[in-house]
């Protein structure tokens, strides 16, 4: 799995699953903007794997938990 971060309030984590190619997965998401994950738009969703984003809010143990959640780790 591939996490991408922005840690500030108001963003996301997004999760994508383990590229074949880490070189060829940051050229193709260095080229789109998070919208574009988000809505699929060119099927870049699907090329990159996305598989979703937590959001970040007021409490950094919700994210955590919801993270860990989705990385099947106890919390």
């Amino acid at each position: 799995m591939v996490a991408v971060e922005k840690p500030h309030l108001g963003f996301a984590t997004y999760l994508f699953s383990k590229p074949q190619s880490i070189e060829k997965f940051l050229s193709l998401y260095a080229a789109v903007t998070r919208d574009d994950i988000r809505r699929n738009r060119g099927n870049i969703g699907e090329r990159l794997a996305f598989l979703t984003r937590i959001g970040h809010g007021m409490h950094p143990h919700v994210w955590l938990k919801e993270l860990r959640l989705r990385l099947g780790e106890h919390a």
